[in-house]
């Protein structure tokens, strides 16, 4: 994307120090980059973002410039490294500062801090700076220093304890879900919130984004439910306590499809599919309440006739008579034939100087008269120092090359 194209985007004008690592910090940074504020993503290398180091990488080539991880929630932003051990390093950064509308990370409360780079600091250098903090449990507490990741709030904030089954096992996510969606979402309503006070008052401020409590929304009606009877909800796996066949179901094609059937409507339509089995006439199964009561017994019966059907076919059949139902999709049916997708043009690939053409997701949101989209592949490590050091702060090449021997930049 040219620089008359990024004028044009929403965000153009707004510099973004962003010491965030791992997946909320940087989502959210990813967002606010794509649609066009100049990111300047700051690592160490020998303390890099540690998606640098998980798969998948490119052609299964492991490299810390190769990994599709970091690469994607990295996208439109120069990257540079700082030893924030050395003094340089920190006057660096405070010279970046003056320029910078927003400092954002998502270290254990008090990391930035001892590097004289908390938010009384940075404030003073840009008073209306809004500064973001983005720590596990928040900075005040018993629990305050704790770190982690966001498979640890997946266990923290309970979702596994939903997602357990009748016999005691537990599966969760297969992700760190809430790096993805709640934890950066809400990071960039405060951000959004407070750039429009900045507007209005001319006052900037510090945002603190306790990633625990964000994903404690994800359990609304857990919560709720145990503040009105206390007791605890259930786990309740594959099951609904509203639907009956309700679950995923294996597929003569190797696939799994998702039915839910919540009245009496949707259950003719699926038994009419299913004439054939003896249990789509059963009048155990004829109204709600029967399904609901004996959903363990129906549950492999519908299984057992899934399995006879090919999942995309059976999909567009139960669909086209009104059954929710969803094959189970992976990675490749997303990014090469799911319609809708391709038809809102989720998957964008650039030109990565390392890994080649790369796959980057889109934003889910779309804004009519401003379409961001990321605009430049992710950064390798160090890879814009010169630009930003140079560039932007007009250091000098003999001074940059005495701070490179002095450690600076490691």
């Amino acid at each position: 994307m040219n620089k008359a194209a990024t004028a044009a985007l929403p965000m153009a004008g707004i510099r973004v120090l962003d010491f965030s690592w791992g997946g909320a910090g940087p989502f959210a940074t990813k967002a606010l980059a794509d649609y066009g504020a100049e990111v300047i993503k700051v690592e160490t290398s020998t303390h890099y973002d540690f998606p640098r180091t998980m798969a998948p990488y490119a052609n299964k080539e492991k490299g810390i410039n190769r990994s599709a991880y970091f690469s994607n929630r990295n996208s439109s932003k120069l990257g540079v490294t700082l030893n924030l051990k050395s003094k340089d390093a920190v006057a660096i950064v405070k010279r970046l500062v003056p320029s910078c509308d927003l400092v954002v990370n998502n270290f254990r409360a008090g990391v930035l801090e001892r590097a004289g780079l908390g938010y009384q600091d940075v404030a003073e250098l840009r008073p209306d700076v809004i500064y973001v903090s983005m720590p596990l449990q928040g900075s005040g507490g018993p629990q305050a220093n704790y770190s982690g990741v966001g498979h640890t709030l997946n266990v923290l904030a309970g979702i596994y304890g939903m997602t357990a089954y009748d016999d005691g096992s537990v599966a969760g996510p297969g992700t760190n879900f809430p790096d993805h969606s709640v934890n950066p979402g809400h990071a960039l309503v405060a951000i959004m919130a407070a750039l429009v006070h900045r507007k209005r008052t001319g006052r900037g401020q510090y945002i603190e984004v306790s990633q625990l409590e964000s994903t404690l929304n994800l359990l609304g009606p857990s919560i709720l439910a145990y503040s009105l009877n206390r007791a605890n909800p259930a786990s309740e796996g594959n099951t609904s306590p509203e639907a009956a066949p309700y679950g995923v179901f294996p597929c003569a094609d190797g696939e799994w499809i998702a039915i839910s059937v919540s009245d009496d409507s949707q259950w003719q339509a699926l038994a009419a599919m299913a004439g054939g089995e003896a249990w789509a006439r059963d009048a155990r199964f004829a109204g709600q309440a029967g399904r609901q009561a004996a959903s363990a017994e129906l549950a492999p019966l519908v299984a057992g006739w899934t399995k006879t059907r090919d999942a995309f076919e059976l999909m567009r059949a139960l669909q086209g008579k009104g059954v929710p139902a969803g094959v189970v999709q992976n990675a490749k049916h997303l990014v090469d034939a799911d319609p809708q997708l391709a038809h809102r043009g989720h998957f964008v690939t650039l030109e990565h100087s390392e890994m080649g053409p790369t796959v980057y997701n889109n934003a889910p949101y779309r804004l009519s008269r401003t379409p961001g989209q990321p605009r430049r592949a992710a950064p390798l490590l160090g890879q814009h120092n010169n630009i930003v050091f140079n560039g932007m702060l007009g250091i000098s090449e003999d001074d940059l090359k005495q701070m490179e021997a002095a450690g600076t930049f490691k």
